[in-house]
């Protein structure tokens, strides 16, 4: 049986070689992004912006069981109107004997559209269904700047 101990969402991670402990670095409670759009689009149609920033979501599993054990993590990222996006599926593999593991999962680009409390859910799939083991809240704060640009 796969646990889930912790969830972090943070803009990198480090692990140490010798021994193998785990430094999250710029761990993301809240972000505020300014955004120019093209004079083009309509801000009162609601447009999603696709945010370059790279970043992660780090977790730490137990395996109960001396047996090879599996499962599927999946990452949803539900923004504050409730739409959903499906941001990492991915397999978690416990080998024999092996009773911690982390998952270090690498995203590119945050989609948004207003301002408000985003939420990247993590669940784990063992056997028929996910399972959401934890609910991690992002506040984002978008200054949009609908003046048309000066030539």
């Amino acid at each position: 049986m796969i646990n889930h101990i912790w969830s972090v969402l943070c803009q990198k991670s480090s692990v140490d070689q010798q021994s193998n402990n785990v430094s999250l670095f710029d761990v993301f409670e809240a972000l505020e992004v300014g955004i120019n759009p093209d004079t083009n689009i309509k801000i009162s149609d609601n447009p999603e912006f696709n945010i370059p920033v790279q970043y992660q979501v780090v977790s730490l599993w137990t395996c109960t069981d001396n047996k090879k054990s599996e499962g599927q993590i999946r990452i949803t990222l539900v923004n504050p109107e409730g739409k959903e996006r499906i941001l990492v599926n991915s397999d978690l593999k416990f080998l024999i004997g092996k009773k911690r593991m982390r998952s270090i999962n690498q995203i590119q680009g945050l989609p948004v559209n207003i301002s408000g409390d985003y939420h990247f859910i993590v669940e784990l799939k063992q056997e028929e269904k996910f399972q959401k083991v934890a609910d991690l809240p992002l506040e984002v704060k978008l200054n949009i700047n609908s003046a048309p640009k000066q030539a």
